[in-house]
């Protein structure tokens, strides 16, 4: 490799793809100092009022989603283009039109290769576990919205999100799911796990209007989403996107990593509609892979593409305390959504 294609594979990965220290100087890099969020003030309740009795998802116009939510997806291409159009769908993305819309996302890859079996190693599916062990309410979606759109045949519908606190009783009211238990939610881990799907910790500004979530209970918003590699829309939109926004999808501490020995540069990994979502992935002089950990955001959707075994998701990075501190940090969100934080209602 080269120089440049030496600094994308990271001084701590070796050639065979061993992991020689965790980088806590990458793990810094990724708090990015966005300004931090507030909850909107509830006004006269106009917007409150709208969202949880006229444009809210319920189970009635669920066809009606399904079929926006693929435009959704194929009018992304427009972010990257450029021009009027790009403007045009960034506006209609932002809740204001001052500032950017707040997303947040962080992969927690559920499926992790250690070095050693035997090591007692705080792993993404952990931390996921106990995020809900703490959470003031669970509620488990009934069906993946992104699966139900693209009629996934892979991978099973019902393996849905988890939405925690206040709104998570938002969608049950809506009848979208229903509440689950400590057992229930984190059995539904274990299942999306056996699977193989991803998982993400997610808060996005503008799914209040999706899910019908008043102005003051934004900061109790948090979804744990279990993706497939073909129907994500997370991953297909960051695919669609520019570097900045690219940018607000961060690691747990767990990243891609090859084994160059192995590679014989097929590109199956990130080959089509399938491939990297954040483009972290390049061929080196020597035409094997090269993996940009400073991109790379552990997914694992290039593993799950190659035949020969020459990726791992291995932990490259320290991991924060708990997801609070991932999301505190990273995006400067202060989420009340465990009861630890503020008492058992999870408010101040």
């Amino acid at each position: 490799m080269d120089g440049e294609e030496k600094k994308k594979q990271a001084s701590n990965i070796d050639e065979q793809g061993n992991v020689l220290y965790l980088d806590e100087e990458r793990l810094a890099r990724k708090e990015v100092g966005y300004p931090p969020y507030r909850n909107k003030p509830n006004g006269l309740g106009v917007v409150n009022f709208l969202v949880e009795h006229v444009i809210y998802m319920r189970k009635s116009i669920w066809p009606l989603a399904l079929k926006l939510y693929k435009m959704f997806i194929r009018f992304s291409g427009w972010m990257k283009e450029g021009g009027v159009k790009a403007l045009a769908y960034k506006k209609l993305i932002k809740l204001h039109p001052d500032k950017e819309a707040h997303t947040g996302t962080i992969v927690m890859p559920l499926n992790v290769d250690l070095t050693d079996k035997s090591e007692k190693v705080v792993v993404p599916l952990d931390l996921i576990k106990e995020s809900i062990k703490n959470a003031t309410f669970i509620a488990g979606m009934d069906s993946c919205l992104c699966r139900e759109a693209n009629d996934c045949s892979d991978y099973p519908k019902d393996v849905a999100c988890l939405f925690f606190g206040e709104p998570g009783r938002t969608v049950v009211k809506h009848g979208l799911g229903r509440e689950f238990t400590y057992e229930e939610a984190c059995a539904r881990v274990d299942l999306a796990a056996s699977y193989g799907l991803m998982g993400q910790a997610v808060w996005i500004e503008v799914e209040q209007l999706l899910w019908g979530i008043r102005n003051d209970q934004m900061d109790q918003l948090l979804e744990i989403c279990f993706c497939c590699p073909c129907c994500c829309i997370a991953m297909r939109l960051a695919r669609n996107a520019t570097d900045k926004e690219r940018h607000r999808f961060h690691p747990a501490g767990w990243t891609a990593v090859p084994d160059r020995t192995k590679c014989i540069g097929c590109g199956l990994c990130m080959t089509a509609m399938n491939g990297c979502p954040v483009e972290a992935i390049s061929f080196g002089g020597d035409g094997k892979i090269v993996i940009d950990q400073e991109k790379c955001v552990g997914c694992g959707i290039c593993k799950a593409r190659c035949p020969r075994d020459v990726i791992k998701i291995r932990q490259t990075m320290p991991m924060r305390a708990d997801l609070h501190e991932y999301f505190q940090k990273d995006y400067n969100l202060d989420l009340k959504v465990w009861a630890h934080q503020d008492g058992e209602d999870g408010t101040k």
